[in-house]
């Protein structure tokens, strides 16, 4: 059973977390490059999560990014319920760039890391529910084919988008970028997008940072190697500008359960107006 005091300290804590920023803000029309016009925003919560399954009670570093699966299961379900409908950015982008709001209750779901267990969730929970994902991979741990890395392959993420899903960069090594000289950053932002290109013939213009860490120097790396959006690992409230290259992501722990994701989705559809471009 779970402790009451915990519970609600992590129910505080989410709604902390969510009250401000859990809401993204999108620029309409976007330009080439790094600098954007159209002040117009919109507000689409963005899921974020790595594991799914159940791995006891033993240790707590990895419990805020793995999610139970019966918690999981209780939160598409809560989606499917309250009548939310899944987007990937490649939409997002194509409607900004016709100058279209996404439908109402739109959410993206995201997966970090390519794990070669996410291809098993997406199949058995999401398909069957009409959802789809956007996994973020990075690049240096992908093979051509199956294997036991414990990563998933390019043959397998070539099946999961003509199933209607979509993969973006989430760099080559999965460093931390802040630490990196910027000839380092250049290439971690460049090559990845450039290997995804051109193992799944699309354009990739999200990348999401590894840990979420990011600063100034990130974010126009970001913006210079051609990627329109960049996103976040947590929803802090001090959200900052340009919201594009640092946009909050709702993440639901281990022992997060349907009322805080319930919480933390309808927190998630209030607006904030902050924004400013990359000059």
């Amino acid at each position: 059973m779970r402790d009451p005091l915990l519970l609600g300290a992590r129910f505080g804590r989410c709604m902390a977390l969510a009250l401000f920023a859990a809401t993204i803000l999108l620029l309409l029309a976007l330009r080439e490059g790094a600098h954007f016009n159209a002040p117009t925003t919109l507000s689409i919560p963005i899921l974020m999560y790595h594991h799914v399954g159940d791995w006891g009670e033993t240790r707590s570093d990895w419990s805020p990014w793995v999610v139970r699966s019966k918690e999981f299961q209780a939160q598409m379900d809560w989606l499917v319920t309250h009548g939310f409908r899944t987007i990937t950015f490649q939409e997002l982008l194509a409607m900004s760039a016709k100058h279209e709001s996404p439908p109402a209750k739109s959410v993206v779901i995201t997966f970090d890391d390519g794990w070669a267990a996410q291809e098993g969730v997406v199949r058995t929970e999401l398909e069957p529910r009409g959802m789809h994902a956007v996994l973020f991979v990075y690049t240096g741990a992908i093979g051509p084919t199956p294997n036991n890395s414990g990563y998933i392959s390019w043959e397998q993420l070539r099946a999961l988008e003509a199933a209607g899903h979509e993969v973006q960069s989430h760099t080559i090594s999965h460093g931390q970028l802040t630490a990196m000289p910027p000839s380092q950053l250049e290439r971690e932002m460049r090559e990845s997008r450039a290997t995804i290109e051109k193992e799944l013939h699309h354009p990739v213009e999200v990348i999401a940072y590894p840990y979420g860490m990011h600063d100034e120097q990130v974010m126009r790396a970001a913006a210079n190697a051609g990627y329109k959006l960049g996103l976040r690992a947590d929803a802090d409230s001090a959200v900052g500008e340009p919201l594009q290259y640092r946009m909050p992501r709702i993440r639901v722990g281990y022992d997060d359960g349907i009322d805080i994701f319930a919480a933390l989705m309808d927190s998630s559809q209030l607006r904030v107006n902050a924004q400013k471009p990359m000059q």
